[in-house]
């Protein structure tokens, strides 16, 4: 019975990929077509928060600064498109867990730690705002949790997406966060 299940979610993956692929390509704005053509939908999933909202989540590859100079349009089309409220549209990114292994006597690639990729997803998450902070609190009860601290000049443009990037957040990375603003 459940891998009945899993092919209804992968079909159904399947054709969601196909419907952002569809909308990507629709975008005709020719200052950033050639940013939008660049871009390739990996994987979408539908998720929702803990107040029982959903959220897309939708992870691509591309060049970084093409997927941020596009990123409000696409937003938008996707948002159109699946007629939803909120897509978190994160970089896909490898980790490679063997560095001292692989690379000995040469230069490790720090880009592929999981320190670093944790924090290239927190940026991805929050982008249309500035990170200006970010604090770890060690609660004798609970594990880690990870505060970050945005611009509250960004305010408006996020309060509505907290829930899901917090959720977000936790579903790429297993880590607890909380939002707050400076």
């Amino acid at each position: 019975m459940q891998e009945k299940s899993g092919n209804k979610n992968k079909s159904q993956s399947g054709e969601l990929t196909k419907q952002l692929t569809n909308a990507l390509q629709t975008i005709q704005d020719p200052e950033i077509k050639k940013e939008v053509d660049s871009i390739k939908i990996e994987n979408v999933a539908e998720r929702t928060t803990t107040d029982n909202k959903k959220y897309y989540l939708v992870q691509v590859t591309a060049n970084e600064k093409d997927l941020h100079k596009a990123h409000g349009s696409i937003v938008k089309s996707f948002e159109k498109k699946l007629s939803s409220s909120v897509v978190i549209i994160p970089h896909r990114r490898r980790i490679n867990g063997k560095l001292h292994r692989a690379y000995k006597g040469r230069l490790v690639p720090r880009h592929e730690t999981l320190s670093h990729v944790y924090d290239s997803y927190l940026q991805d998450i929050v982008f249309p705002a500035a990170i200006v902070g970010k604090r770890v609190k060690y609660p004798k009860s609970n594990a880690r949790q990870f505060k970050v601290i945005v611009d509250k000049l960004d305010r408006e443009t996020i309060e509505d997406k907290l829930g899901a990037i917090t959720s977000a957040y936790k579903a790429l990375t297993n880590r607890n966060l909380t939002v707050e603003f400076a």
